[in-house]
């Protein structure tokens, strides 16, 4: 029991040694002495403990301490502090090295990753950098690639001018102003209908469009207005349902469409003919040059400017113009070869097609 008491009593007089904070006393330089270089502070501390040392000599213009032990010098590079427990606590807090823990302590940060955040940046005021770390300022020059913003200080700041005190607030702003919505309602709508500008947003609205979908197909084949927009579609839609269900081509289809449009009585072919012209004539141009896209399978204006030849030497993106169906050949020829039934008779002798 004895021994156990006195193990313990030195067992507490060593721990006490090793924890106890040593004296620094600050000196020019150690000249022409041996000294053995410990790398690591733990050993340094060991030595220190073991052997009861109470006093380190400070050299500051190298950060090195020393200590003295049976008159053999140790040294311990401290890395730009001027003490082991600032070393340890700069290191602890994953400070650089002693120059920017004591650069951070003597600014009023804690924290080395605010203090190197401050340093990376240009505030105006330590108390603007907690400001702006606090409110999430941090890596956002990444969502302002566009905006010519080169730190997060320079996000912030610009957030502050706009009376914005969160990074979130901020930004939602700029998405919005700068894709050109005037009102976060506006934007919010947009996004609903999947529009990703504003410019094409109050386009849209202001031609009656709904939805993106809608309006950039209507923009593909140059129509502006969605009552336009859906005319066409009411047209294309139509004939498309003709090919279906009467087994025709296109070009047929397209003729059987427009000719039961027509009103009932009987017409000679050459007044058909006209009738048939006049009534695709009335409608708008756009809708118009829309079905020739459609008609010659072309699904943008744009490709018709881009006219080649294929392998076959055929006309490639050619746009077909619909009203070249109503002559009196093609007429004449439809009336002959397709089922008329549904719109009427046609008497080849007299060339009188009798519309239903």
């Amino acid at each position: 029991m004895k021994r156990f008491f006195c193990l313990l009593v030195s067992l507490l007089f060593f721990t006490s040694a090793l924890f106890c904070e040593i004296r620094y006393i600050e000196i020019d330089s150690i000249k022409n002495v041996p000294v053995i270089e410990i790398k690591t502070v733990e050993d340094f501390e060991s030595i220190i403990g073991e052997y009861g040392v109470r006093i380190g000599y400070l050299q500051k213009n190298n950060s090195t301490l020393f200590i003295i032990v049976d008159s053999v010098y140790f040294s311990f590079a401290l890395n730009g502090y001027y003490s082991l427990s600032d070393y340890k606590t700069g290191k602890a807090k994953k400070f650089k090295n002693g120059d920017d823990f004591n650069d951070a302590i003597s600014l009023g940060f804690d924290s080395s990753e605010i203090y190197y955040y401050y340093k990376t940046n240009s505030f105006n005021s330590v108390e603007d950098c907690k400001d702006a770390y606090k409110n999430d300022f941090v890596g956002v020059t990444k969502d302002f690639a566009l905006y010519k913003y080169s730190s997060d200080s320079s996000v912030y700041y610009a957030a502050k001018k706009e009376g914005y005190t969160k990074y979130s607030d901020f930004k939602e702003y700029v998405d919005i102003t700068n894709n050109g919505f005037k009102t976060k309602e506006d934007w919010l709508d947009a996004k609903s209908k999947k529009f990703e500008n504003g410019k094409d947003y109050y386009i849209a609205t202001e031609n009656g469009f709904s939805n993106f979908k809608d309006f950039n197909s209507a923009q593909l084949i140059g129509i502006t207005t969605n009552d336009d927009y859906q005319e066409y579609l009411q047209i294309k839609d139509s004939v498309e349902r003709i090919m279906k269900e009467k087994n025709l081509e296109k070009n047929k289809a397209v003729i059987y469409f427009y000719i039961q449009k027509l009103p009932k009585g009987d017409k000679a072919l050459s007044a058909l003919t006209n009738s048939l012209n006049e009534n695709y004539s009335s409608q708008k141009k756009e809708i118009s040059t829309a079905l020739n896209l459609w008609y010659s399978d072309i699904s943008n204006i744009e490709d018709t400017k881009k006219q080649g030849r294929n392998d076959y030497g055929y006309n490639q993106n050619r746009l077909y113009e619909i009203k070249t169906l109503f002559t009196t050949a093609t007429l004449s020829d439809f009336l002959k070869t397709t089922d008329i039934s549904a719109l009427g008779t046609y008497n080849e002798k007299t060339e009188i097609f009798r519309k239903k």
